[in-house]
């Protein structure tokens, strides 16, 4: 799990976190340290949205959140970045396919920060399906009319996002010269938004890097650019929080009444 090392004058923050410890019961020293920890996790937050990359769903950056945790009976506050548990609120399809929308739906998080392994389609796809009734234009020629009718299967493996994504349609491509191989397949939505791949033999996925094709997974990114300013906010706070609890304590040394 990545975390926030804070190096900007660690003694500084550790004497001010001290001093505070005097100052304020356990309690109210959580209080205080929540409410600070809150504005300086807000760099870190606004990072993460920067680097996390879009997809078709948009649910990865729809998904990024902060909290800040206090233990009142330790007197510690702890903040934290990152996505929001998948699966808990409600979401819709994303395009007619079983892949949903939703505040809550970055179930792939953890794939995207930490990498895949190969995966290989070894499922032969050989199921008949309906072809509809159309009309075939050949240039040069009358138009033939097909009629519907049964097609025995694809005799392929099929890598597709169909039932995932949702529907989509194949765009005409130029045949591939006799003899040649490879015809590219382009599908409407393009890629990502949708994908097919039919081969005669299993396709192998190959193995994707921590931080997809960009190579920054998203938390760790925003963990290590944001510590700086992360830092600074923590040490201005803690300060600015210390010297009103001391002007304070002063003043009412003094007489002075406060509401």
């Amino acid at each position: 799990m990545s975390f926030i090392k804070i190096t900007i004058d660690q003694q500084e923050l550790r004497s001010m976190e001290k001093a505070l410890g005097d100052l304020f019961p356990k309690a109210d020293q959580a209080r205080v340290l929540g409410a600070i920890m809150r504005k300086a996790v807000k760099p870190a937050l606004d990072k993460l949205r920067e680097v996390t990359p879009v997809g078709p769903t948009g649910n990865l950056l729809r998904a990024a959140k902060s909290k800040v945790v206090t233990y009142a009976r330790d007197g510690v506050a702890v903040g934290l970045i990152g996505y929001q548990r998948a699966g808990r609120e409600s979401s819709s399809s994303a395009a007619g396919g079983s892949v949903r929308v939703g505040p809550d739906r970055a179930f792939h998080q953890w794939w995207l920060e930490n990498g895949t392994q190969q995966r290989v389609v070894a499922t032969f796809s050989n199921k008949p399906y309906a072809r509809r009734g159309h009309l075939r234009r050949i240039p040069g020629k009358p138009a033939v009319e097909v009629r519907p009718h049964v097609v025995s299967g694809q005799n392929a493996y099929i890598a597709s996002s169909f039932n995932r994504l949702g529907p989509f349609k194949m765009q005409p491509t130029q045949r591939v010269p006799r003899g040649g191989t490879g015809q590219r397949v382009q599908t409407d939505p393009a890629y990502p938004r949708a994908f097919f791949k039919k081969s005669k033999n299993p396709i192998t996925i190959p193995p994707v890097s921590p931080g997809g094709v960009g190579g920054r997974p998203p938390v760790e990114t925003a963990f290590r650019e944001s510590q700086q300013a992360v830092a600074e906010i923590l040490q201005r706070e803690l300060r600015l929080t210390l010297e009103q609890a001391i002007q304070t304590i002063s003043r009412s040394s003094q007489g002075t009444v406060f509401p």
